[in-house]
């Protein structure tokens, strides 16, 4: 089983790791971040967590990148179709 981790451009305020990591989990993007800076400012392991965001930010692709890659970009035309021969 592989988890599959992104990047989101929507919603992002730095690099869109924890709107990723939001969606991907299914939770609000807000609480995602309340966590983050909680564990950033109450814990021993802050920098630690910026390291991890920081090789996230850089490592991560884009989920709109991922999505065009599978399903193509723009709408698709009837004459751009290969025709099917039966």
């Amino acid at each position: 089983m592989s988890i599959k981790l992104y990047k989101l451009r929507k919603g992002r305020v730095l690099a869109g790791v924890l709107a990723g990591l939001a969606h991907k989990l299914g939770w609000e993007t807000w609480l995602v971040r309340v966590i983050f800076i909680a564990g950033l400012f109450l814990g021993k392991s802050s920098l630690l967590l910026t390291g991890l965001y920081i090789a996230a930010a850089y490592f991560l692709p884009y989920k709109e990148d991922q999505d065009a890659e599978r399903y193509g970009t723009g709408p698709r035309k009837i004459k751009d179709a290969e025709k099917i021969h039966k």
